[in-house]
C-alpha cells in the first residue's frame, strides 16, 4: 500500500485537510471498538486521577477492552474499589465532556 492509499484516523471535530474520503465505524468494527475503548481509557484515567491522585502511566485500548496502569506509591486498589470507580467514570461520561486533540512539541 502506498502512502497515498493509507487511511488515517481523524478526530470528528478536527477540520478535514485536502482531498479525503470519510469512513464511519460502528462498535462492531475493529476500528470502532478500538476508538471507543481508547476514549474509555481516558475516562478511567481521569477517574483515577481525580478520586485517587494517581500518576497515569500507560492506558491503551486492547483487543478485548482497555486498562490504565497508574502509579500510586503503594498498592491501594482491590475489588472493593470497582463500584466506586465505575460510578465515578459514569459520572464523567455523562458530563458530556468534549474530547479534543492537543498537539504539543517538545
Amino acid at each position: 500500500m502506498s502512502e497515498d492509499d493509507q487511511w488515517f484516523y481523524w478526530d470528528v471535530m478536527r477540520p478535514l485537510e485536502g482531498s479525503c474520503e470519510i469512513k464511519l465505524f460502528k462498535f462492531e468494527d475493529k476500528e470502532g471498538k478500538e476508538t471507543f475503548w481508547h476514549s474509555s481509557a481516558h475516562i478511567l484515567g481521569e477517574t483515577l486521577e481525580q478520586d485517587y491522585g494517581v500518576h497515569l502511566c500507560v492506558g491503551p485500548p486492547t483487543e478485548d477492552g482497555f486498562f490504565y496502569d497508574s502509579y500510586t506509591g503503594k498498592d491501594i486498589f482491590s475489588e472493593s474499589h470497582y463500584d466506586k470507580i465505575k460510578k465515578s467514570a459514569m459520572k464523567i461520561a455523562n458530563s458530556k465532556q468534549t474530547f479534543f486533540r492537543l498537539v504539543l512539541t517538545k
